[in-house]
């Protein structure tokens, strides 16, 4: 997608192996738009916490410890006022299609 308003975040979830060279060669061998899709790592207690008390990625709890894991394939709308507007299954090509209409229709809603 090529529009200056949408970016996409991608948070490691394993943060103790991505470093941010891991992290860029990954990036330069698939291609990806460093311009409009950010990779993320950092402290994984840290991340996970976002996971689960920002984002709700996840119901169960954890301690982002050495044996908790969070692996999800949702992507999560969050519109400018940083207010989630929609979780979509990115395995899923029908809730794909609801995200670029949930998009649209966000877009519209701020006049962008």
């Amino acid at each position: 997608m090529d529009d200056p308003q949408v970016k996409l975040l991608s948070f490691s979830v394993t943060p103790e192996i991505d470093s941010v060279p891991q992290l860029k060669k990954y990036a330069l061998e698939k291609g990806v738009n460093d311009k409009k899709w950010n990779l993320l790592t950092g402290d994984k207690k840290e991340i996970y916490t976002l996971a689960r008390k920002s984002y709700f990625v996840v119901k169960e709890d954890g301690d982002g410890g050495p044996h908790d894991m969070i692996h999800t394939e949702n992507f999560v709308l969050v519109d400018p006022e940083k207010r989630i507007r929609g979780y979509y299954d990115g395995t899923d090509k029908a809730a794909m299609e609801n995200l670029l209409a949930d998009l649209k229709t966000l877009k519209e809603e701020y006049d962008f």
